[in-house]
């Protein structure tokens, strides 16, 4: 006991003598102090399954911190925050499905990938809705970096916030900016699988996808499947590496920690102008 409470101590103390400004710092301590902690496990599945719906910070943070921690658990680890980590997902493709018609505007108005297209009238008006997916013949590119294309169909069909639907013909139309969310959903209408294995692998915003899975309805089976190897695949990546070989990393991860902050936010950045990008 006397052991553990000095261990507890010495890391108390390592994260207070952290200046208060280098908060990626002190994030940084404060989530390896819960790598050692009773609730490292509990806190781990509640931030994996919160991030494939609606939480905006990745678990493999603290996926990592406690792989290093306790290399030799590993393996449950990354078990539980790919169990965690599709679960949440489902709960995100309950929302688009069952919740949308009452949450529908909430997320348009305020979460970042779920914005409104925008139709620039030659008049100058902007008119802001969502554009009928049928509209929209979209397909993923690859010259060789991957692109989507989008060809437009008019009249356009806009669906508006109060649920009124407005066709607005080519000639009375300036500009069209196509927003992420229904991009992605005509995305789906020639893809499914592939749009969710990617963005559950890479950093882009997986929560985007689940919601956008359940609103337009792809196949639960084909979502879950395709979730499950993405997610798996991700996180046993992150918590073998470390596992394996997490003592000769640390020092590593110690010396140059401000370099690796600030690659993963990098990449964070990088995932939401992906989103952006396909607009």
């Amino acid at each position: 006991m006397t052991n553990l409470h000095s261990s507890d101590d010495h890391r108390a103390s390592s994260i207070a003598k952290v200046p208060w400004w280098h908060f990626h710092r002190r994030l940084y301590d404060w989530v390896i102090h819960w790598a050692h902690t009773t609730h490292a496990q509990a806190a781990l599945f509640l931030l994996a399954f919160a991030e494939s719906s609606f939480f905006p910070v990745p678990p493999d943070v603290l996926l990592a911190a406690m792989s290093l921690g306790n290399p030799r658990k590993w393996f449950r680890f990354a078990l539980l925050c790919s169990i965690a980590s599709v679960i949440g997902g489902c709960f995100g493709y309950i929302i688009g499905t069952f919740l949308w018609a009452g949450l529908g505007n909430l997320f348009h108005d305020n979460v970042p990938g779920f914005s409104r297209d925008i139709v620039v009238l030659t008049s100058g008006q902007e008119v802001h809705g969502l554009v009928d997916r049928k509209c929209i013949d979209a397909q993923m590119l690859f010259d060789p970096a991957p692109k989507f294309q989008k060809t437009l169909t008019y009249p356009i069909v806009l669906s508006m916030r109060d649920g009124d639907t407005q066709s607005i013909d080519q000639q009375a139309i300036k500009e069209v900016s196509i927003k992420p969310f229904t991009t992605v959903g005509a995305l789906y209408e020639k893809y499914d699988w592939e749009i969710v294995a990617i963005a559950g692998f890479t950093p882009i915003p997986y929560k985007v996808i689940t919601v956008t899975a359940g609103v337009f309805k792809i196949n639960f089976i084909v979502f879950c499947i395709a979730s499950v190897l993405s997610r798996s695949a991700r996180f046993f990546m992150v918590a073998g590496l470390l596992g394996w070989k997490g003592e000769k990393i640390k020092p590593v991860l110690e010396k140059y920690f401000n370099w690796f902050s600030f690659a993963f936010v990098v990449l964070l950045i990088a995932g939401f102008f992906v989103i952006k990008w396909v607009k």
